[in-house]
């Protein structure tokens, strides 16, 4: 027994050495606020959130056994357009289908391309990022999924709306002027729950069902695309 107890401790001061050798860390968290400025009817009305993304990467310890990823924490931003409705920017890319922008960590890295195009691995992307504090009006093929419901209380009833077509969903007089993302430190955005009671208790798809079949966009949609945490 003492022999196993000193073969793991051995393993574990291993470890360390490593972990000091490399910096200690294999992950850099960052925030990141993204604000949609509308035009309603002759005047500017805007919602933001601030989105938290984890970045890991760990192949400078295990090498082709290690990989990179990334964790969010945040959820859909919110612009409240009164009378005409609510819209919602979704924690996935544009469209259902596949982007080069697939969510908040791809949107992050893909909006300051030209901020870390010289570095090839996310740390220090990342790192980059946290030091220059960028600013960028996101192209249009960089704006996250948006979304309404024709019933706030009912998740069946959710629709996609293009971004350079909002007048088609909320009326005449309703067009989307920029939105804009820009890291910063302030906190997490919390509090969907209040516009959507229902999210937090959703098991499944939108639709009710516990399976995924992309019918509809209720059923393509879970409660993830609106809200993540991690611990």
């Amino acid at each position: 027994m003492d022999l196993l107890r000193a073969r793991w401790l051995a393993v574990l001061c291993l470890l360390g050495s490593i972990l000091t050798a490399c910096g200690g860390s294999f992950s850099e968290t960052i925030r990141y606020r993204l604000t949609f400025n509308v035009d309603v009817d002759g005047s500017l009305v805007s919602g933001s959130g601030v989105i938290q993304v984890k970045q890991s990467d760990t192949r400078a310890l295990f090498g082709s056994m290690g990989g990179a990823g990334s964790e969010v924490n945040g959820e859909a931003v919110i612009v409240d357009l009164g009378p005409h409705g609510t819209l919602f920017a979704l924690l996935r890319g544009p469209s259902l289908g596949f982007d080069s922008v697939r969510g908040p960590a791809s949107l992050l890295l893909h909006a300051f391309a030209d901020v870390h195009k010289r570095e090839t691995d996310p740390l220090p992307k990342v790192q980059l990022l946290k030091e220059q504090r960028p600013r960028r009006v996101l192209h249009v093929n960089e704006i996250p999924m948006l979304v309404y419901f024709r019933d706030l209380n009912d998740p069946k009833s959710v629709e996609q709306v293009e971004p350079i077509n909002l007048a088609a969903v909320f009326g005449p007089g309703v067009v989307l002027r920029d939105a804009v993302i820009e890291v910063t430190d302030d906190p997490v955005t919390v509090g969907i729950e209040k516009k959507l009671p229902w999210l937090k208790k959703l098991n499944g798809q939108l639709d009710g069902d516990r399976l995924h079949h992309g019918a509809t966009l209720s059923n393509d949609l879970n409660r993830y695309d609106f809200y993540q945490r991690y611990n």
